[in-house]
């Protein structure tokens, strides 16, 4: 049967503001709040064109019965993290967050002998506890894909749709050897990124390292934005240095209980400030909560080093927000 493109048009044309709308709502809340959950992920979205829709229907068409109204990629969130172990964490906060219409894990169902790209796609719609439906109550029975990825999910992904290598049977045996090396080096270098990352936090040696890992998740929690790593890293491994033997070991022993025992009051502190983050930009890295936990614990370890290494201003600024001084 023909399509009724001018229906899919007419029909297009009215929702396709509506979706547009919902992708910057959603984008805008994904990132406010995916941060809680210790990651920054890249965040995008799209609303379909019209010619996509309507080739789409038209292939689909010719498997099953197939209309506009099955169309549940409308409008697409994609969502790219760094490591393997954060789509655990996507999965959570979609869980939380939206209501969960089916949820494919492509990694579980593809053969060791197929090719295909892995990643976590989601057919959603929002749930009455979000917020802008106040505004838009259109958005209520409106339903939406997410796809999250890894970086070298996506990359394989793009790399891969431009090779149009489906119809395997079509291809050379020596081509898909090619193809099966690809895939296989994205996966190992996702694997052995994660296990760089673990082992980089779990070595006996990799304390500031240990301690940085641990404070981004903060970092993004409270500040809700991305951070310098390599000079968190010095500066981190500098604020270790003021401290002996003793007063390392309790920053170790001690920090999870600081951190969550002073939860609100660095929400409080963030929030308050969130709009002058360029005039105190030491409260973006992860090294403020090493400084506000020496402030409270062993001060003299700061002051007596601080002028070596940083300018005393920073300090000021650190201790007035955490409501201390440095006299």
């Amino acid at each position: 049967m023909a399509l009724d493109i001018q229906r899919i048009l007419d029909n297009w044309e009215k929702d396709e503001p509506v979706f547009r709308q919902l992708g910057e709502d959603l984008a805008s809340f994904i990132k406010l709040n995916i941060t809680d959950y210790g990651i920054f992920p890249e965040i995008s979205h799209r609303t379909k064109d019209l010619l996509s829709i309507v080739k789409k229907i038209k292939k689909k068409s010719k498997e099953k019965t197939y209309t506009y109204s099955d169309l549940k990629d409308k409008l697409g969130i994609r969502i790219i993290c760094t490591y393997q172990e954060d789509l655990e964490k996507i999965d959570a906060f979609i869980q939380k967050n939206f209501k969960v219409l089916k949820a494919e894990f492509k990694k579980d169902f593809i053969d060791f002998d197929k090719l295909d790209y892995t990643s976590n796609h989601y057919d959603l719609s929002i749930t009455k506890d979000f917020k802008e439906l106040d505004k838009h109550p259109e958005y209520f029975d409106l339903v939406f894909e997410v796809q999250a990825r890894t970086l070298n999910q996506h990359a394989w992904s793009n790399t891969a749709h431009s090779l149009a290598y489906k119809q395997e049977t079509d291809i050379p045996g020596t081509v898909k050897r090619k193809i099966y090396r690809l895939l296989s080096l994205y996966e190992i270098a996702d694997d052995e990124f994660s296990s760089v990352n673990i082992a980089l936090g779990e070595g006996p040696d990799n304390f500031a390292y240990k301690l940085l890992r641990k404070l981004e998740a903060k970092t993004y929690s409270y500040a809700r934005v991305d951070f310098d790593r390599s000079f968190a890293l010095k500066n981190i491994k500098i604020l270790l240095g003021f401290l002996n033997k003793d007063q390392k070991q309790n920053l170790d022993e001690k920090l999870d209980e600081f951190l969550s025992e002073n939860h609100d009051q660095f929400k409080h502190i963030f929030d308050e400030n969130r709009s002058r983050y360029y005039e105190i930009d030491i409260l973006t890295q992860p090294d403020i909560f090493i400084i506000w936990f020496c402030l409270e614990n062993f001060k003299f370890a700061l002051t007596d080093n601080w002028h070596d290494e940083f300018d005393w201003i920073e300090l000021e600024q650190a201790a007035t927000l955490w409501g201390t001084s440095v006299e």
